[in-house]
């Protein structure tokens, strides 16, 4: 859970590097295997989605409170 700025300059850090892996497994493993891909893939994105909700429910709760 994110609660401070800390914690989101963390999160952007997480998110570079999940990106990165995933457009490695997208240069690496789609062109040869397609279903490996998903498969490989599937978890970086449900962490990308994640991090993507902590950080909008951050954001809005600090909206709420300003």
């Amino acid at each position: 859970m994110i609660i401070d700025v800390d914690r989101v300059s963390l999160a952007l850090q997480q998110l570079e590097r999940l990106l990165r892996a995933l457009e490695d497994l997208r240069e690496n493993v789609l062109p040869r295997d397609p279903t490996l891909f998903a498969t490989m893939a599937e978890a970086p994105l449900d962490d990308l989605e994640r991090l993507r909700q902590e950080l909008a429910d951050f954001l809005q709760e600090t909206k709420s409170s300003a």
